[in-house]
């Protein structure tokens, strides 16, 4: 390794510098084809520019690429190239020391050479592992006159003896490094530039190098950073903001395809709407559970607006055979996509896309892969599981797949329940007594049955409630059929013991679900009702399941996994015989999606 190095850096110093141009950017050419670096690339250039098209983002990626791979020959051959190299901001150097900041860009061992050559200057650096490419590195920067501390101590004493030591503040964060934003990131950032200069009491000097064509290139040395009467925080915040200028100008110079973000504290999700409040409501649960270990997650909703058959048809097949991370133009979009949702996709940034139900699902796929984000769906897509990084997956929905997280019921997140609950109170005025709940849904296929069964039903709960002296809450649901509601109106609206009567398809309110659960001894609900059994479950709430037609498929299915977790009331609905039953399904759903979540990152 140490005599290949040093031959070719004899060689590279006898050719001809467009031939060493040539070879440099055939380097970073090679170099790109690294996929797994090119992915890194792309996601942390997205993840800074997010309005930026993926066309625009891949010739940022591509030139940071060549730029490296010139580099690497601009660091074998630098005398050749002092001629090329301008130094601005020389008159900020004061004379005492300091501490000059930079980050990983540009060609950062040429700039390092030439201020060694122009400044009285040394580098702080950490040994390479590897002992034969240390030594060539070694005399490399030995032969340029550049001095390199290896400790804080020498760091220290070259500060004192009048020396500027240079310092990166991006890469190779301590465990006890700060969080600090960086192109709206919360980033750890190495602080070991910022401490020493606060505790010698000397200035810092930002420090930017860039390209301007071929070898020619501009290092640039802002004004100084008084420390003194900064903390650490306020100091690398000020620093990270006037690199951020720098690459919003030359993102290229930047080594994007270091993993920069890789420990960074945020994460960004975006959530694909069917406009279907059920399946949002099962995404936004995802979301609140990922919240639980995340405390910085920012999310976006875009809601997709139905095509026609024969543009989903396409775009599914789309789907199918696009790659996890195809990083594409996203040329797809625009076939599935009104311009108005498809300019916001475009202009999205998300580290994980999220989706409930087989309508948005084929879209999910997409959009992850044109993002690079890892992609989540919740219920049986039409896409084959495979395609997606984590699939949640009722039990109901009968798929045995290794890849997909089996949960019980509807995903549902309980949230503001306290909120709610007062709100409810205060807004139907509902005094201090014992009550009861009923959550009517509609019939799914045996109207009369149903309308029977129903009628049969409220009847016995009037009884049960007078009896007991307890007071109903009742509510329809978004659903809920025309007829079922008059019945629900005709048999309770005039009842002594109602307390509330809600018709959503009239009024509803956010508060009436969960205020009406949580202030229920006991919670009856119709048994077609998947997602409001679930979510009564999740309020800990005892939940009686009224079955009031025959259930097939996965209604059938859904109601015998929960066996043991709810109460069933046939006909002819003895409610005096009910034994309530509290379930743990939520405390288990989150369980296996948190262990799920953990895999995911």
């Amino acid at each position: 390794m140490y005599y290949l190095a040093k031959l070719i850096q004899k060689t590279l110093e006898k050719l001809p510098l467009g031939l060493c141009l040539l070879l440099g950017e055939l380097i970073g050419f090679i170099l790109s084809l690294n996929r797994k670096k090119w992915e890194i690339a792309f996601k942390n250039i997205k993840s800074v520019f997010p309005h930026k098209t993926n066309r625009e983002i891949k010739a940022i990626a591509a030139r940071t690429y060549r730029n490296f791979g010139l580099g690497l020959i601009e660091s074998l051959i630098a005398t050749k190239l002092y001629r090329h190299v301008e130094l601005r901001g020389k008159e900020n150097i004061e004379s005492d020391g300091g501490v000059l900041v930079a980050i990983h860009e540009g060609s950062w061992e040429l700039y390092n050479f030439f201020i060694a050559k122009e400044l009285k200057y040394k580098m702080f650096a950490k040994e390479q592992k590897q002992k034969n490419f240390d030594k060539f590195l070694s005399e490399l920067r030995e032969k340029y006159s550049l001095g390199v501390c290896f400790t804080l101590k020498k760091a220290i004493k070259a500060i004192y003896d009048g020396f500027l030591v240079g310092m990166v503040i991006d890469h190779g964060a301590e465990d006890n490094a700060l969080i600090v934003d960086f192109f709206s990131h919360s980033v750890p950032t190495p602080k070991g530039a910022v401490y020493l200069a606060k505790k010698l009491n000397k200035k810092i000097y930002p420090c930017f190098g860039y390209r301007k064509k071929g070898f020619s290139h501009v290092i640039e040395i802002g004004k100084p950073i008084d420390p003194v009467n900064l903390d650490e925080y306020a100091i690398l915040s000020k620093l990270n903001k006037i690199y951020e200028k720098h690459l919003e100008t030359h993102p290229w110079e930047y080594l994007w395809f270091y993993k920069r973000f890789k420990r960074k504290k945020d994460i960004d999700i975006l959530i694909l709407s069917d406009g279907k409040a059920g399946h949002l409501k099962q995404s936004q649960a995802f979301l609140s559970i990922l919240k639980e270990d995340h405390p910085i997650v920012r999310s976006q909703v875009i809601e997709i607006k139905p095509t026609g058959k024969t543009t989903r048809f396409i775009s599914e097949i789309c789907a199918f055979f696009a790659g996890k991370h195809c990083l594409g133009c996203g040329s797809c979009l625009a076939q599935a996509l009104d311009k108005g949702t498809l300019k916001k996709v475009k202009e999205a940034y998300a580290d994980i896309v999220i989706s409930t139900g087989s309508g948005v699902a084929y879209l999910n796929r997409i959009i992850a892969g044109t993002l690079g984000a890892k992609s989540v769906v919740i219920l049986r897509p039409n896409t084959p599981l495979r395609k997606f990084d984590l699939s949640v997956i009722p039990s109901h929905d009968r798929i045995d797949a290794n890849n997909a997280v089996i949960i019980k019921g509807a995903l549902s997140y309980p949230e503001g329940v306290d909120e709610k609950t007062k709100n409810c109170r205060n807004f139907f005025k509902l005094d201090s007594s014992k009550k009861i709940s009923f959550f009517a849904g509609g019939y799914l296929s045996d109207k009369k049955t149903y309308f029977e069964n129903l009628q049969l039903f409220l009847r016995e709960l009037k009884k049960f409630s007078s009896k007991n002296n307890f007071k109903l809450l009742i509510s329809a649901s978004r659903r809920t059929q025309k007829e079922i509601e008059e019945l629900i109106e005709k048999e309770l609206r005039s009842f002594k013991n109602s307390e509330a009567i809600v018709i959503p398809s009239r009024e509803n309110h956010d508060f009436v679900f969960e205020g009406f659960v949580n202030l229920s001894e006991m919670v009856f609900v119709s048994s077609e009702s998947i997602s409001m059994i679930s979510e009564v479950l999740a309020l800990k709430k005892p939940c009686v399941c009224v079955l009031l037609e025959q259930y097939v498929d996965k209604h059938k299915v859904f109601l015998q996994s929960l066996e043991k977790d709810v109460f069933f009331s046939d006909k002819p609905y003895n409610i005096d015989g009910i034994k309530p039953i509290t379930s743990s399904i939520f405390e288990n759903n989150k369980t296996v999606i948190k262990e799920a979540i953990r895999k995911l990152f």
